[in-house]
């Protein structure tokens, strides 16, 4: 019979699919600051100066903000002369400040067919696809344009946040490290380059980085919690409390500084201290779903489930991807012989993340208390699979990986 598994804490503190603070629109201002707007297309040829003052023209609406009006006139100028990258290009970046990303993505790749070494129309394309989200996209034109241009840092860079924002941090470093080997002044660069670090479980890299990020920035709360994340990464708890300690009296507004405080104070079982952590971070509006959800847990741990719902119940209006809440609803649910509701948000659990031994155990023991045997009996062997793979692994790590087999 398998164990009993205890409910883990995750590796890293930011209940977000990005770190800590990081979102869509973080990436796209990082963009915008570190490499302007958008690339430009050599200007119109002699041939189609017929053309130049229509699309002067536009220029000035464009200029002032009148996109709509900018954009009728370039749709009419490539109606006449549709095969003009330029033409093309300029349409896609009026479209673009409009945020109608894909008629620029279309009107880029149109460009491409007829230049398609163009470093602009490629940035542009990838810049297009940055700007809506679409990181992994964006990747294909901009390392297209970094191949035939390798000493452009403008497309380095949004290469780099792109590999970033698509979740691929071990490449998003090494392209930052590149960029940091350029511009090692660029604290906004080193930044990311350390953040990519500690997402890519390179601990130790990140506590080097920290050294010059706290030369160039000894009150910064954010450097302060990248170092205590990446000491989290490497259990040393005691080391990343803290740092996050440090954090908050550098700065106790700062979004997250407060969940992440509570969090470790929570991992280490300081439920006490961490409760009045996670109420700190809801009061200061920061990261106010996770911080509900660890209330809550709190409370579940407490025996406190009329207490605990309601703020399950909320986390989970917020952010339905908060694998702990959906955990903690299906033990409460068990608790109060629910056993419906309780498989329903077990399974979100294991949805959210299927390597986890706890959901799977109390999946078993909801199934059992319906009668579902077989259901019940398939959980609970998914539970031992998983803590042999995880004693394997530990295994691998203290003694190192199996020796290859030898073919006489």
């Amino acid at each position: 019979m398998p164990t009993q598994p205890q409910v883990r804490p995750a590796k890293r503190i930011s209940a977000r699919h990005l770190p800590p603070g990081v979102s869509n629109t973080y990436l796209v201002a990082c963009a915008f600051l570190l490499i302007g707007f958008c690339f430009t297309v050599s200007p119109l040829a002699a041939a189609q100066e017929e053309f130049g003052e229509a699309a002067r023209r536009a220029q000035q609406l464009e200029s002032r903000g009148q996109y709509q009006e900018a954009a009728s006139i370039y749709e009419d100028l490539v109606r006449r002369d549709p095969q003009s990258p330029r033409l093309l290009n300029d349409l896609g970046v009026i479209y673009a400040r409009m945020g109608r990303y894909p008629e620029a993505v279309a009107s880029y790749q149109k460009a491409l067919k007829l230049d398609p070494r163009s470093v602009p129309l490629l940035a542009n394309l990838g810049l297009a696809y940055f700007k809506s989200g679409e990181f992994r996209k964006a990747v294909t034109p901009l390392r297209q344009a970094a191949k035939i241009d390798p000493q452009g840092s403008r497309v380095r860079t949004l290469l780099a946040m792109s590999y970033y924002g698509a979740g691929d941090y071990a490449e998003a470093a090494r392209h930052f490290e590149g960029l940091v080997r350029s511009e090692p002044n660029n604290t906004q660069i080193q930044y990311l380059l350390a953040q990519s670090y500690l997402w890519s479980g390179q601990y130790p890299k990140v506590i080097q980085t920290f050294d010059w990020l706290l030369r160039h920035q000894p009150d910064s709360a954010a450097a302060h919690m990248l170092l205590g994340e990446a000491y989290d990464g490497l259990d040393r708890t005691a080391q990343a409390i803290e740092e996050f300690q440090t954090a908050v009296a550098a700065a106790p507004q700062y979004p997250g500084v407060h969940f992440g405080l509570g969090y470790l104070y929570w991992k280490n079982h300081q439920y006490d201290l961490a409760e009045a952590e996670f109420k700190r971070e809801i009061d200061a509006g920061g990261a106010v779903a996770p911080a509900k959800a660890y209330l809550a847990d709190v409370a579940v741990r407490r025996k406190q489930l009329e207490r605990a719902v309601p703020l399950l119940t909320e986390a989970l209006r917020l952010d339905p991807n908060l694998r702990i809440a959906h955990l903690d609803l299906g033990i409460v649910n068990i608790q109060r012989k629910r056993y419906g509701q309780a498989v329903r948000a077990l399974k979100q659990a294991v949805r959210l993340d299927p390597e986890r031994t706890d959901a799977h155990y109390h999946l078993a023991t909801a199934y059992r208390a319906m009668g579902r045997k077989e259901e019940a009996k398939a959980e609970l062997t998914k539970v031992e699979q998983l803590q042999a793979r995880k004693r394997q692994d530990l295994l691998h790590k203290i003694s190192g990986p199996p020796p290859t087999p030898q073919v006489e």
